[in-house]
Parts: structure tokens; C-alpha cells; sequence
């Protein structure tokens, strides 16, 4: 009967105990909020815990790393890795009581793009199998603003000719992924059309002389600052020749002057070469530099460095200089060409008319007036005098 007793009381004691054991079982209550913070910033992970004791001990872990195995970053409070960054430790760990539970907090300082990964808090039990340990995971991403990766990049300068071909390249790293987008530096609308193409890769086909100038490559993920990449793209051609105004009007046999304009693109440059048609024959006679003519290149800001001004200006004008004239540009890869028609007004026009107030010629019209105002008042005069 005492031995029965005994057995029993020993039963009551191991239950109680087993209970009191099995209710104390350390978890983790809470899950670890994903962490998302810039390049260089502060990261923050909180494990919430509860029923802790020891022998039990928390343990924070990075499961993805660029070795493929796990780093063991701590043991309670006690940090096992000695790395220091910008005079700070890279790695911490704070306990803090919240409610009923004890969180411990890892704080990952000076954020790289290896920072980034999933990181597990587990409770390490004694004499307990591995996989029935109490654990959870959280996830840090590192947010990278865009770089342009220099070897996948077009030169900084490519010269094509006219009529080619060509593919523009451009890759970007960055963490989220930066999206890629082309478009040209003078603002105008590329090649293909539009003002902005996506992609890395930029396909050009049948390039015109118009197309020359520099493009951009804009890699942006939101993450500031974007990053840019200038391509200048210089395309030979034949000449363009334009002409700032086609048609000119002067009155003749007044000693006015007349002015043409020629606009020519042309790279490489051109030999520029002015004619007026012979009305006669017709044929194409070359224009010299003389008292009759003057030829100028023009200077202006304005122009693209393969833009030329030409001017042709004819001096005192006559009838024989109206008719056609022409503005022709000429290099190895072929030749353009402008036509112009000078022809006759009653009055001057032009920046070279004199004016009325700055001791303008006067017309005839205003002559007659004039003298006719003036005999009307002496008219009146002697009139007045014969009276008296």
C-alpha cells in the first residue's frame, strides 16, 4: 500500500513538473515585418519572444549569403561577428521589454547590396532536435539607385554615314531593377518617332543627316538620383543647302544692294560655290568675289558645328541682275543645292533702304508734295503782300 502511494505521488510530482516545463516552452509570438531601406541607411528586424529561459538563447541568422552559407550573427545579445563600418559596428543587438514579450532587435548599420537577403531569428534548445527549434523569418531588401554599367555602353562618340544602320546599347544595375528609357538631347522627336523609346537596346535604322546630335540614356528606379549616359552620334552626308528666304525683291537703278541667304549642312564640309543663271543661254555662270558681288561666310551661336551661313550680296542692283540664282554645296559623298529668284519692287526693300528720318532719299511722290506745299505758301504769301 505505501509502495502504491509512493508511485503515485512520484506520478503527481513528474506531471506537475512536465506540465510546468512543457507551458514554459519558449515562441516566438509575432512575425518579422519586411524591412526596406535605401543603400548606407539602417536596417531594423525585431524578433518578439516569449516564456524565454535559459538554457534556451536566441540567434539571429543570415540564411542567404554570397558563400551560400549561413552566418551566424549572434547569440542573445552578444554580437559573434567583429565587423565595423564608418567607425561603427555593422551589426547589434538590443533587448527591449513590449507587453509580455522580450524583443530582440538586429540592427544592420552602412547598407550594401550584400546586406540584402532573408534574415532568421531561432531559438536554440538544448537536447532538443534542430528542426523542432522555434524560429522565423524576415526579409531586408536594400533599394540601390541606378548605375550605368560602363561596358555595356555605346562609345561616347559613333560616326555613321548616311543611310546605315546602327544599335545603341545601355545596361544599368540597380536594386529595384531601373527601367531604361532613350531620347534625344536637343529635345526632338528620335528617329523612329516619338520623343522616348524603352529599352536597353535602341535600333536605328537608315539614319539621315537629321538624326545627327546626342542621345541619352536615362536609367531610373524611382531610387534618386537616376543615372544618365550621353552617346553623340555624328553622321557624314552630302550637303543640305536652304535658303533663308527663296524669293528677294529690289528696286533697281537706285544704288541698292540685295542680300541672298544660304543655310548649308554638311559634314564632311563643303566647298560652297554661288551661280546665276544665264538667261540667254540658259546656263549656270559661277559668281567671283568683285565690286559687282560679295560672298561671306556668316558667323552665328546658333548654328550646329556642321552649319554653315552664306551670304551672297549684289551691289546696285540693275535689271540685268534679276533672275535665278544658286547656292551649291559640294563634298566627297555628294552635292546639295538652294535656288533663289531676285526679283524687281517699285521701293526699296531690305536692311539696306535708307530711312526718311535718317536722312532718307525722298521718293518723287514726296518731292512733288513738297515742292507743291512750298509754292502754295509763297503763293499765298505775295497774295497777302499784292492786298495790302
Amino acid at each position: 500500500m505505501l509502495i502504491r502511494m509512493r508511485n503515485v505521488l512520484s506520478a503527481v510530482v513528474l506531471s506537475s513538473i512536465f506540465c510546468s516545463v512543457f507551458a514554459a516552452r519558449p515562441e516566438i509570438v509575432d512575425d518579422i515585418l519586411p524591412e526596406v531601406k535605401k543603400q548606407g541607411q539602417t536596417a531594423y528586424l525585431n524578433c518578439s519572444i516569449i516564456n524565454l529561459q535559459s538554457p534556451a538563447q536566441v540567434q539571429w541568422i543570415k540564411l542567404t549569403t554570397p558563400s551560400g552559407l549561413p552566418k551566424h550573427i549572434s547569440s542573445d545579445e552578444t554580437v559573434l561577428i567583429d565587423e565595423v563600418v564608418e567607425g561603427q559596428r555593422k551589426y547589434d543587438v538590443v533587448k527591449y521589454r513590449s507587453n509580455d514579450s522580450d524583443i530582440y532587435q538586429l540592427i544592420v548599420r552602412s547598407l550594401t547590396e550584400t546586406d540584402e537577403g532573408n534574415y532568421t531569428c531561432q531559438i536554440y534548445l538544448p537536447n532538443q532536435n534542430y528542426t523542432e527549434w522555434p524560429r522565423e523569418s524576415g526579409s531586408l531588401t536594400v533599394q540601390i539607385a541606378p548605375t550605368i554599367k560602363a561596358d555595356s555602353t555605346s562609345a561616347a562618340s559613333i560616326t555613321v554615314q548616311e543611310n546605315q544602320n546602327i544599335t545603341l546599347t545601355c545596361e544599368a544595375n540597380g536594386n529595384p531593377a531601373p527601367n531604361i528609357t532613350w531620347k534625344r538631347g536637343d529635345g526632338f522627336p528620335l528617329p523612329n518617332g516619338g520623343f522616348q523609346q524603352m529599352g536597353g537596346t535602341y535600333n536605328i535604322n537608315q539614319i539621315q543627316a537629321t538624326d545627327r546630335g546626342q542621345f541619352i540614356c536615362i536609367a531610373d528606379n524611382n531610387i534618386k538620383p537616376p543615372a544618365s549616359y550621353r552617346v553623340q552620334l555624328e553622321v557624314r552626308f552630302a550637303p543640305y543647302c536652304t535658303a533663308v528666304r527663296d524669293r528677294v525683291g529690289q528696286a533697281q537703278n537706285q544704288r541698292f544692294h540685295a542680300k541672298l541667304e544660304c543655310l548649308v549642312a554638311a559634314n564632311p564640309r563643303s566647298e560652297v560655290v554661288w551661280y546665276k543663271e544665264n538667261k540667254a543661254t540658259p546656263e549656270k555662270e559661277q559668281i567671283q568675289d568683285n565690286d559687282k558681288y560679295k560672298l561671306e561666310q556668316q558667323d552665328d551661336q546658333r548654328l550646329k558645328a556642321d552649319e554653315k551661313w552664306y551670304t551672297l550680296e549684289i551691289k546696285n542692283v540693275q535689271g540685268n541682275d534679276y533672275g535665278d540664282y544658286y547656292c551649291t554645296g559640294k563634298n566627297k559623298y555628294g552635292e546639295g543645292q538652294a535656288q533663289f529668284q531676285l526679283f524687281e519692287t517699285m521701293e526699296c526693300q531690305g536692311h539696306y533702304c535708307p530711312s526718311v528720318i535718317a536722312g532718307k532719299a525722298p521718293s518723287t511722290y514726296q518731292v512733288s508734295m513738297v515742292t507743291f506745299m512750298i509754292g502754295l505758301i509763297i503763293s499765298f504769301s505775295i497774295n497777302k503782300c499784292l492786298q495790302r
